[in-house]
């Protein structure tokens, strides 16, 4: 797997609302400063959270994940620099799998593994190893394919083949795929 690369910026200050990256027991994690804390010894910040495709996270009841940081521990990540991360597949994503000339899109329903074993995908996120499975959607208007039984359209791809797209809701002639 490739790892996330992050470009550092060392000479300007951690002040709030600033994205910085800090290292929380064996994993490293990014978050949002929020509130800067004037410890009694060592200052610190309260961070919201990040998930691998650098949203903020939440909890059960709908609030943010937030944790307490020393400042010592936290290095800032410069804004300018544009992130970098592996694709990562997640349920509800809009992918397109290109066929020669021809694009078939879809929406991921699940993941299944190829020898028939129990899928990590759904605790962890995508492993790299199993079929995605997808529901085949049109490219205007986002509505669901069926055969001519009336039966809903599926297929199930390696992500080799597949790429995720785009969904433009506020196109002037309805919602429309944009790829990427």
């Amino acid at each position: 797997m490739k790892r996330k690369i992050y470009k550092i910026n060392k000479d300007a200050p951690i002040e709030v609302g600033s994205v910085i990256r800090f290292k929380a027991g064996d994993t490293r994690q990014v978050g949002e400063v929020f509130s800067i804390i004037d410890g009694r010894n060592k200052p610190g910040f309260e961070v919201i959270l990040y998930d691998k495709r650098l949203r903020p996270m939440f909890r059960g009841d709908g609030t943010y994940k937030i944790k307490r940081v020393l400042a010592e521990k936290c290095k800032l990540i410069d804004e300018n620099f544009r992130f970098k991360f592996e694709q990562n597949y997640e349920i509800g994503d809009v992918v397109c799998h290109k066929i020669i000339d021809k694009c078939r899109y879809g929406v991921i329903i699940g993941f299944t593994h190829p020898d028939g074993l129990f899928s990590t995908s759904y605790e962890n996120g995508y492993n790299g190893t199993d079929l995605i499975d997808c529901v085949e959607i049109s490219k205007r208007g986002l509505s669901r394919k069926r055969d001519h039984e009336g039966n809903i359209k599926r297929f199930s791809m390696f992500s080799e083949r597949l790429s995720t797209c785009e969904v433009d809701l506020w196109n002037r002639t309805g919602p429309k795929i944009v790829q990427k």
